[in-house]
């Protein structure tokens, strides 16, 4: 009896998490975000991207405007081709809502890392409307498979395959997308090898940079908040051309996004699957 109330709780849960993230996804709405775009820069970016129609976009996943600052990007410089750091096992399921419009929300579930948002299904249904959308691909093959080096290597050899002619905007987490080694990490004595790297090996014009958040909070295994002592704050959003070559786009402030499973915490997850 005590399992079958257990099971009869957890579904009850699940249909709740279900309920409440399509409702986020119907509430989310997708607009280019008001932006400061120096001059000199975008013209670079432009220029940069026509050469090597690849960008790989840094940032810290469950960011509620994460979305629309890859919209803003995307209708700026005319991207056509979307990859995001998910499970290449969800390649049908975003096939499917692209094609039906409805979400299988089981296959999504137990996201609980910020990848996976309900305002990433409104981007690709609004992205699809507006006819700008070619392809979206999942690249991670490895998810959580305790060798960080292996796996951005699998994942720069799954965005290199049968890569389109048209520009690809790549998004993956900020650490998977420098185009050389990052820091040690703390008490690891390995050095990382990112993805950015690997592809850097095969693209040498690709360019790279990042989301720099100065405020706020994002959903990444429970609500984190962000450091604030990273700089001075912008009164808006700007993208400009860092001194090191990277593509930077600043957010003032952010707001933690809706993720499928808002319920694990750091403490309920082993160490490997922190990511």
């Amino acid at each position: 009896m005590e399992y079958f109330n257990r099971k009869q709780n957890q579904e009850q849960d699940l249909e709740h998490d279900k309920i409440s993230f399509l409702k986020a996804m119907d509430g989310f709405r997708v607009e280019e975000i008001e932006t400061e775009f120096d001059e000199d820069s975008s013209r670079s970016f432009a220029t940069e991207l026509a050469g090597a129609h690849l960008f790989l976009l840094g940032e810290t996943h469950g960011v509620l405007e994460n979305p629309n600052i890859i919209y803003t990007l995307y209708k700026k410089f005319g991207f056509r081709n979307l990859y995001f750091e998910w499970s290449k096992g969800l390649q049908n399921t975003t096939g499917h809502f692209l094609n039906s419009g409805e979400l299988d929300f089981a296959s999504i579930e137990k996201s609980c890392d910020g990848r996976i948002t309900a305002g990433h299904f409104s981007l690709l249904k609004k992205l699809k409307t507006d006819g700008a959308l070619d392809t979206v691909r999942c690249f991670d093959g490895l998810s959580w498979s305790g060798s960080w080096n292996l796996r951005d290597e699998q994942m720069a050899k799954n965005i290199l395959t049968d890569l389109p002619e048209l520009s690809t905007l790549v998004v993956a987490g900020k650490l998977h997308t420098p185009l050389v080694e990052p820091e040690y990490f703390k008490d690891d004595p390995i050095r990382h090898h990112p993805m950015g790297e690997h592809i850097k090996k095969q693209i040498a014009n690709v360019l790279s940079g990042r989301i720099d958040y100065y405020a706020g909070r994002y959903h990444n295994i429970g609500v984190q908040e962000f450091d604030e002592s990273v700089g001075e704050k912008p009164l808006r959003a700007r993208f400009y051309k860092s001194s090191e070559g990277l593509y930077i786009f600043d957010l003032p402030e952010a707001h933690d996004g809706a993720v499928p499973n808002p319920h694990e915490t750091r403490e309920s997850l082993s160490p490997e699957k922190i990511v």
